[in-house]
């Protein structure tokens, strides 16, 4: 009677600990999903009020210099844009 007894209890706690663990872990998920929705609404804020930021910071510009701005943009990306190597060597790479 009692190796029944114990072998019943073996078998039966496992299982309340699965149970418990499997309930505790759904709030930690809904948790989690709320702080990264939280975030995301940060985030987005952010953005946005940098875009404005930019925005505004064009238009107090004179025209002269938002016309040497958008040069000078265009002159920094043609530079650091990764260019291709020159044509013998990739010809002759193997």
């Amino acid at each position: 009677m009692k190796k029944l007894c114990f072998l019943l209890l073996l078998c039966i706690c496992p299982a309340f600990i699965i149970l418990s663990n499997a309930q505790s872990s759904q709030p930690e998920n809904a948790h989690s999903k709320k702080e990264q929705k939280t975030s995301d609404g940060k985030e987005k804020k952010r953005m946005k009020s940098d875009e404005a930021g930019k925005k505004r910071h064009q238009k107090i510009q004179t025209k002269k210099t938002r016309k040497r701005m958008r040069e000078s943009k265009k002159k920094s990306r043609k530079i650091n844009d990764p260019k291709k190597e020159f044509f013998l060597f990739r010809l002759f790479r193997k």
